[in-house]
C-alpha cells in the first residue's frame, strides 16, 4: 500500500494535490527498465485528467528504454574466448552477458518475424554445411529463445567470424536479422559456441561450450 494511502485517514484534505507528489517519488526509485511500464499502474491518480496523461505517456514510452548491458567479461571489441580454465566470475560474467544480448531492450523489435525465420533456417543449413570442417550434425539449426536466438550447431570451426559468415551465406546479413527481430546468431561446435550480436556487430563473444 502506497504512502498517500496509509496516511489517507489523518490527510483526507491533502489526497488530491499530495498523492501526485508522493507518487511521482516513489516511481524515481523504482528498479530501471520497470519505471515506463510501471508508472501508469503505481500513481493512482486522483483526477480523470491525470490518469488520461499518464496512459498516453506509457503508450509513447519505448520498451524498457533504461535497462543496461550487464558487464562484459572481456572488453568490447574482443570476443574472448572465455577459455574453461577461466575464473568463476569470468565465465559467471560471459554466462550474465549472453543472456542479456538475446534479451528484448529498447527499441528492439517486438517480436521476431516468423516468415523471415522459418526462411533463414532452411538456407542456414545449407550455408553451414559448406563451412564446416567437420561433420555437421542433423537439422543443425535451432531456433531459441522465442526465436529471438539462431544457433548452428557444426562439428568444427566455430570463430568468432563464423555467425556474420553464414548469415551472408544464406542470403541475409546481421542487419536484416535484427530488423527482423532476431538478436543473436551463433554457432556451435565441438568446443565452442561464438554469440553475435545483430544489435551491435562489433558485440561478438566466444566461450566453451563443449557438446556431447
Amino acid at each position: 500500500m502506497s504512502r498517500p494511502t496509509r496516511l489517507a485517514p489523518a490527510l483526507a484534505a491533502l489526497l488530491v494535490a499530495g498523492s501526485v507528489v508522493l507518487t511521482g517519488c516513489d516511481d524515481e526509485k523504482a528498479a530501471p527498465g520497470a519505471g515506463a511500464s510501471a508508472a501508469p499502474t503505481a500513481s493512482a491518480a486522483p483526477t480523470a485528467t491525470a490518469t488520461a496523461a499518464a496512459t498516453a505517456s506509457a503508450t509513447a514510452a519505448p520498451v524498457a528504454p533504461g535497462i543496461p548491458m550487464p558487464p562484459r567479461p572481456v572488453p568490447l571489441g574482443s570476443s574472448g574466448p572465455i577459455q574453461p580454465s577461466a575464473p568463476p566470475e569470468q565465465q559467471m560474467l560471459a554466462i550474465a552477458y549472453t543472456l542479456a544480448m538475446v534479451t528484448p531492450r529498447g527499441n528492439d523489435p517486438l517480436t521476431a518475424d516468423k516468415a523471415y525465420t522459418d526462411d533463414i533456417v532452411k538456407k542456414l543449413e545449407v550455408a553451414v554445411r559448406g563451412a564446416d570442417k567437420g561433420k555437421t550434425p542433423p537439422d543443425p539449426v535451432k531456433l531459441q529463445k522465442g526465436n529471438r536466438k539462431i544457433e548452428v550447431l557444426m562439428g568444427k570451426g566455430c570463430t568468432d567470424r563464423v555467425p556474420s559468415m553464414l548469415a551472408q551465406r544464406a542470403g541475409s546479413n546481421l542487419k536484416a536479422a535484427y530488423e527482423a527481430g532476431v538478436l543473436v546468431i551463433s554457432c556451435h561446435d565441438d568446443k565452442w559456441e561464438c554469440h553475435q550480436s545483430t544489435r551491435d556487430i562489433t558485440d561478438v563473444l566466444c566461450h566453451a561450450a563443449p557438446r556431447h
